[in-house]
């Protein structure tokens, strides 16, 4: 029967963020990253320090007043110095302050701006080390490398106030920005900072939030995560891996060829599946844009790909594919379906790339991840720079 507004039941709260999950949020983020959102370890390494005192509770929006404020943090710049310079904890709460001080408000909780690769793991820093909550949620339901592909920006929401931290405590606010002008205000701001900085974003009331936000990334990634890391132990063949992920095995073979991009002009890696002999191509620019299979289109941006280490069961971001080397290729369940009139923002063409809509398959078995709040308004897609490093890395200084 069809449940009234007053039957709704109320969130359930997943449990705290301890030390012990850090792994598992680690590994879960890697994977979203589709192959991009930066290298993860050192987010990692400091989350475990950050949640050494105390864990950090991790809430829906739905479960906080519905005029908290929550602010979205993460880290942005050039993949090469955020490889070499470490991130000070305390740079993400001073942005995630300041953010709040300029709307005239004090932060309840923090919000990750997107679930795949370091930024998943910088918000939870943010958190522990401003003593709030975490939100299970986040703003892209995967990697992707503009701050204006977002949920948020489908739903007509401006990014501002927007505030980056540099070194040293280096402050810049930008009080006003369109959707369209904060990519390039971000390039230009954290190439002056030298390259890297923390970022505070969307400060958005929790209602609002609950309203537009993918729903329950947070405890996807985890459960990802593990899944991963257990079938990461239990070696097996491609096919129980991608039943343990709940994924469609694209394929699994040996990389033949890589192309490089050229700037923002998509490269792409070829590869043959040593199971059907199929010739397969990879698009990408930093993260996984499409996978073709002997010409036919079988998953391509916003949809989730990862490429997986056949012996270690590692994810392999874009830039450490390398030829000759062997990878396992999945199709992961999608946290967001992004409504059709979405397409040009996260689809392939936002990437340069004309594709043909990727074919149905049948379905998958093994768990499914949760699908965001967009599963209720919209068509699936059927197929995406400072940018950011987890929403990912400007792409001039890179």
């Amino acid at each position: 029967m069809t449940r009234t507004s007053a039957e709704t039941p109320s969130p359930v709260s997943p449990a705290p963020l301890t030390a012990a999950r850090v792994p598992a949020l680690a590994a879960g983020a890697t994977l979203l990253g589709s192959g991009g959102g930066g290298e993860v370890a050192t987010g990692a390494l400091l989350l475990s320090r950050e949640l050494a005192g105390a864990p950090v509770p991790l809430l829906p929006a739905a479960a906080l007043a519905p005029d908290t404020l929550v602010v979205h943090t993460g880290l942005v710049g050039a993949p090469d110095v955020l490889a070499e310079r470490l991130a000070d904890p305390e740079d993400f709460a001073h942005a995630v302050r300041t953010a709040a001080e300029v709307v005239g408000g004090s932060a309840g909780a923090v919000g990750v701006i997107e679930i795949g690769g370091l930024n998943a793991v910088v918000a939870a820093v943010a958190a522990a080390r401003l003593g709030l909550p975490l939100v299970d949620g986040d703003l892209m339901g995967r990697a992707f490398p503009r701050i204006d592909q977002t949920v948020a920006a489908v739903a007509g929401v401006d990014p501002a106030p927007l505030v980056l931290v540099g070194p040293g405590g280096n402050t810049v606010v930008v009080r006003e920005c369109s959707r369209r002008l904060a990519e390039r205000l971000l390039r230009a701001n954290v190439l002056a900072l030298g390259g890297a900085a923390a970022l505070a974003v969307h400060p958005l009331p929790a209602a609002r939030l609950a309203a537009i936000g993918v729903r329950g990334s947070v405890s996807a990634c985890l459960g990802l995560g593990d899944r991963l890391l257990t079938a990461r132990d239990a070696g097996g063949t491609p096919e129980g891996l991608a039943d343990a992920l709940g994924a469609e095995l694209l394929a699994a073979g040996r990389v033949e060829e890589i192309v490089p991009r050229q700037d923002l002009t998509p490269g792409w890696a070829t590869l043959t599946d040593g199971r059907t002999g199929a010739v397969v191509r990879v698009d990408l620019l930093d993260e996984y844009l499409a996978v073709t299979v002997d010409g036919v289109t079988r998953a391509a941006a916003p949809q989730i790909i990862a490429a997986v280490d056949p012996s270690g069961r590692r994810p392999l971001r874009a830039d450490q594919l390398r030829t000759g080397g062997h990878l396992i290729l999945l199709h992961l369940p999608p946290l967001h379906i992004w409504p059709s009139d979405a397409e040009p923002l996260v689809g392939p063409l936002a990437f340069g790339l004309d594709l043909p809509p990727p074919t149905v398959q049948a379905s998958r078995s093994g768990p499914a991840l949760p699908t965001g709040p967009a599963s209720r308004s919209g068509s699936a897609l059927s197929t995406g720079p400072a940018s950011l490093s987890g929403v990912s890395s400007p792409r001039t200084p890179s």
